[in-house]
């Protein structure tokens, strides 16, 4: 298959202006100590997760209670966290062991084999057959799904400090502090530097993203960079009129992008937050009521419809907030009465039904009419776990009703 699409991108972008049709609200009822920030970590399909203090929480209400979950070592609550393989994996800071998988959302915790050892692991990754870690010290990690057992797979990886991770079509990329980009096209077993074009002086790596069919690269000491042959070769870039003093963070859920940006306004630094539902053509900011100050790259993350992000120690005591009801989630899956959402995904999908849907079967078939996945609606709102699942277009179909096959991507 292609590396990417490429489609055009307008640069620049369209700047919007302010979109208030949703408001941000605190969500941190439940949580104990806020003096040291809150952010999210991840989703399992029914539970959210988020640290504060010392303590692991989860949700299964949206963020609206939570609850103390088991941390995986004590006083250590996680730094990231992954839904892979039916698994969540959590990756943990300076522990003997830093990767903890749970299937009963946190209950109870399970070590893998070969795990990482007193690092940071700064983020997970899956495709159709492999899991993915990435960390401060000790390059990549992998692990055939379900995720039992890890191997490094450094080879040609001349930097092991590895703040990202990007999968583009087949293609992994690896984004290191000091020693830029590298790739790989045979699923981490071995890697190659992709820095033609990049400043030696800008190999201190910072956001690596793809967008409307090219990739992005921002230093830490500035430096901007695009490419759209797939990273064999970068040409400076002069940026999104909305990065002011920055970009601190970038995330993708679907169809979303989500930027956080830095500005000095009203006589200091201001943290702005942006979306993006077409490739980056046009943003809305969204930052909204949100106090923008120090929020800090905190964390943005989308989970059933709503976006999340939380205050670091900078700003005690604001913790999380949500804004749900208007990210622009797309609504591909509207199809008389039936929506599924997101799409593309990563692993699990939200199935939401009309009332006469429930009881009834309902089947996953691929683009040649085979059947993958069967299994009975038992609710109005519902997860479906597609993690098992190849990457590629697939039908949903709800039998012995009116309602439409519905297609769902999954990466």
């Amino acid at each position: 298959m292609p590396l990417i699409h490429r489609t055009p991108l307008l640069l620049p972008a369209l700047f919007l202006t302010t979109w208030s049709a949703a408001q941000w609200t605190q969500t941190n009822s439940g949580i104990a100590d806020l003096t040291q920030g809150a952010a999210v970590l991840g989703a399992s399909p029914t539970h959210l997760f988020a640290k504060a203090g010392a303590t692991l929480y989860r949700s299964s209400d949206n963020g609206s209670i939570w609850t103390a979950a088991t941390n995986p070592v004590a006083l250590n609550p996680t730094e990231c966290g992954l839904y892979a393989g039916g698994r969540y994996f959590a990756g943990l800071n300076a522990s003997s062991d830093c990767i903890y998988y749970t299937t009963d959302d946190g209950s109870t915790w399970n070590t893998v084999t070969n795990a990482p050892q007193a690092t940071v692991v700064r983020g997970f990754l899956a495709n159709s057959t492999h899991v993915f870690a990435y960390a401060s010290t000790g390059g990549v990690f992998r692990a055939p799904l379900p995720g039992d057992a890890w191997t490094t797979v450094n080879a040609g990886l001349a930097n092991t400090n590895v703040i990202g991770m990007l999968l583009v079509g087949n293609d992994l990329f690896a984004n290191t502090i000091g020693g830029g980009i590298f790739k790989s096209t045979d699923g981490g077993s071995s890697w190659s530097a992709s820095n033609a074009g990049i400043s030696p002086s800008d190999l201190n790596g910072e956001n690596l993203w793809a967008m409307g069919g090219t990739l992005y690269y921002t230093a830490q000491g500035g430096g901007k960079y695009s490419s759209t042959d797939g990273g064999a070769t970068w040409s400076t870039w002069s940026g999104l009129p909305q990065f002011g003093l920055g970009l601190l963070e970038v995330k993708r859920f679907g169809n979303n992008l989500y930027m956080e940006t830095r500005h000095f306004a009203g006589g200091g630094l201001r943290d702005s937050l942006y979306l993006s539902a077409d490739e980056g053509a046009s943003w809305t900011n969204i930052t909204g009521n949100l106090n923008a100050a120090d929020l800090n790259g905190s964390g943005i993350f989308e989970h059933n419809g709503c976006v999340y992000i939380g205050y670091n120690q900078a700003s005690p005591g604001q913790g999380l907030f949500r804004r749900c009801g208007s990210t622009s989630v797309p609504e591909l899956g509207m199809a008389d009465g039936l929506r599924l959402y997101p799409d593309p995904t990563e692993g699990a999908v939200v199935l939401e039904l009309p009332d006469d849907a429930v009881g009834r079967s309902y089947r996953v078939l691929d683009l040649h009419g085979a059947e993958v996945l069967r299994g009975r609606l038992t609710a109005t709102r519902m997860h479906l776990d597609l993690s098992a699942l190849a990457a590629g277009s697939y039908l949903l179909k709800v039998e012995g009703t009116p309602l439409a096959p519905v297609r769902v991507v999954k990466r």
